[in-house]
């Protein structure tokens, strides 16, 4: 049964495979790239939001 879907993979959808990786790594790679790019004041006021009135 899983060859079955493989060898289906395999043509013109190997072009929407290769899309959706890249799409997924670059939004991926931008969260991690986001995290340690942000001021950690931020971090730090949004940790005591939920203790605020």
């Amino acid at each position: 049964m899983f060859k079955q879907h493989i060898q289906g993979l395999v043509g013109i959808h190997t072009g929407y495979l290769i899309f959706s990786l890249l799409l997924f790594m670059a939004f991926f790679v931008g969260v991690l790239w986001w995290l340690f790019k942000a001021d950690k004041n931020y971090f730090k006021d949004m940790e005591q939001k939920p203790f605020e009135n």
